[in-house]
């Protein structure tokens, strides 16, 4: 082997065998700050699974549950129309009125989502409301919903001149979106 390759290969091990002694000990950090850290560390929590029934945990689950309640503000039941509105307005939960146009109510969940995506495909914000009436299961396609529903009637009528779907407008009640669809 050539004298300086075997230089190299020496004073390379000799550096790595001196980085892997001097590293580690400036990168420990200090005896304090290793207390410190230590010391930061809470102490683990004691369950005691034995002691607690599956009554015990259903009761306490169910206080929780009542506390939770109780922070939340209540619901009131808004009954006024809105219908001579046509710009923002606030309803008596404080929250804003808006304007959704109803293009379709299917039993259908396959035809609901058909014209939602057809109505997706003309750049349309559309969304479809699952709801169970007295009359079964209902999925019904909105368009929407905007604040101003001067703006909304304007879309309705393009809608009607170019997908040739006529439809409604209703109110939008925020409450009902637990039951719209994914996608």
């Amino acid at each position: 082997m050539d004298a300086r390759l075997k230089q190299r290969v020496v004073g390379a091990l000799v550096l790595t065998a001196l980085a892997i002694i001097i590293l580690p000990m400036l990168l420990d950090g200090s005896a304090e700050d290793r207390v410190r850290v230590m010391s930061s560390i809470p102490d683990a929590p004691s369950i005691e699974v034995k002691r607690m029934s599956v009554k015990d945990l259903r009761l306490q689950m169910e206080r929780m549950e009542r506390a939770s309640a109780a922070q939340l503000p209540r619901e009131v039941v808004d009954e006024n129309s809105y219908e001579a509105e046509t710009d923002f307005a606030f309803d008596k939960n404080k929250l804003p009125v808006s304007w959704s146009l109803q293009l379709g109510s299917f039993e259908s969940k396959e035809n609901a989502i058909r014209l939602r995506a057809r109505l997706r495909d003309a750049q349309y914000r559309s969304y479809v409301l699952h709801a169970k009436t007295s009359r079964g299961e209902t999925y019904r396609v909105f368009v929407g919903p905007m604040l101003k529903k001067s703006a909304l009637q304007e879309l309705q009528g393009k809608i009607e001149s170019s997908l040739k779907l006529e439809g409604q407008v209703v109110r939008y009640r925020i409450e009902d979106d637990a039951g719209q669809l994914g996608g």
